[in-house]
């Protein structure tokens, strides 16, 4: 099989949109609130699903949005919307920290906090612990993501620094706070996604996951029609990652193998320009090299692989052949020099292999087709 790159972006678009988090916000809204329905509500929203979050959640007394970029469709009544850092908190995620800090201090016993959290959150707001400074905090983090940690280890140290992760923020609140969370992680944890600032396992308090991170991948399926789908995510480095899928992956057996999760990567320093989906790509396209008819679609579901690049759009990620490896070679670019130093991002955008989307305003990690 030999994938359509027009109908792999078409099927990530149509589940972008079965994703929706407007929707799924406000069907599960009323079963998260509860009992704690009739209270005043307050709102927090934080993550990159945020803004699409608050509009599901409709109207609030007062309420902060936190996010990492502006669609400029507004939000309901109270909200009010402020612009942060990701992937490293910055001031403004220190002026995001305070303002959530304030609004939660706000909340008065008769009322209720309705936290919307999704991935994204971590470093969108921030208040770091007494005795560590915002560059402390950045460069303790930075560390660890560069060694190729996985989510898990990384919201651990987050939550270490932070004076409002694991659940800290909600314990600032005298009001009971119902978190929804939409879920960046492969087990689901409340507690990691976006480091769990309200998940304080107060009486009161209720929280659950509305979407979990598998959720993107079954509606991508669906939406493409490939029935072969690895149940289990991919954990572990990128290197792993390619190393599964072509054990996996058969040619004479499957029409299409899917596969999902959030791959590690070690940075080297210094270190060229990409994502994960990016590298995992040019990764693949060396191991497709010369396999007829193959090709390899890997892209990031929030539509934003990566840092920004310099003076081109940020991709969500990559759409590569059995051709790719040398092609890149051919345009000048040394494809395993690309991948040693993680700068796959110049070397997939010289043979126009990158896929660009936009923000999605969801994250439920990456999905990864081989066929």
């Amino acid at each position: 099989m030999s994938l359509d790159r027009v109908a792999c972006v078409e099927a990530f678009r149509a589940a972008v949109e079965r994703c929706d988090p407007e929707r799924l916000t406000a069907s599960a809204k009323d079963d998260v609130v509860g009992p704690l329905a009739g209270r005043t509500p307050y709102g927090l929203a934080l993550g990159k699903a945020a803004l699409k979050m608050a509009r599901g959640a409709g109207p609030v007394a007062r309420g902060v949005v936190v996010t990492n970029a502006d669609d400029g469709l507004g939000v309901p009544d109270g909200w009010h919307v402020m612009v942060s850092a990701h992937p490293e908190p910055d001031a403004r995620s220190v002026a995001a920290g305070e303002a959530v800090i304030d609004l939660i201090a706000g909340a008065t016993k008769a009322d209720l906090v309705l936290a919307l959290i999704s991935g994204g959150a971590s470093s969108l707001v921030e208040w770091p612990v007494p005795g560590i400074t915002l560059d402390e905090l950045r460069a303790r983090v930075r560390a660890c993501m560069a060694s190729g940690a996985d989510i898990h280890a990384i919201n651990r140290l987050r939550r270490e620094l932070s004076a409002i992760k694991g659940g800290k923020l909600a314990r600032l609140s005298e009001a009971p706070v119902a978190t929804m969370a939409i879920s960046d992680v492969y087990d689901d944890d409340l507690a990691v996604i976006g480091s769990g600032p309200t998940i304080a396992n107060r009486a009161d308090d209720r929280a659950a996951v509305i979407a979990p991170m598998s959720l993107f991948v079954r509606t991508f399926a669906s939406a493409l029609g490939v029935t072969d789908v690895i149940e289990e995510p991919l954990r572990g480095s990128v290197a792993d990652a390619v190393t599964h899928l072509m054990a996996a992956w058969n040619l004479d057996e499957h029409a299409g193998l899917l596969s999902w999760g959030e791959p590690t990567v070690a940075l080297p320093a210094p270190h060229g320009e990409g994502g994960r989906a990016q590298q995992l790509a040019l990764a693949l396209a060396r191991e497709l090299r010369g396999i007829w008819p193959v090709d390899a679609f890997v892209i990031g579901s929030d539509g934003m692989d990566g840092p920004a690049p310099q003076g081109r759009p940020t991709p969500a990620g990559a759409f590569v052949g059995n051709d790719t490896w040398d092609t890149i070679a051919s345009a000048g670019i040394d494809p395993a020099d690309a991948l040693a130093r993680c700068d796959a991002g110049p070397a997939l955008d010289a043979v126009n292999a990158l896929v660009v989307t936009g923000p999605t305003g969801i994250n439920h990690g990456d999905i990864m087709l081989v066929g």
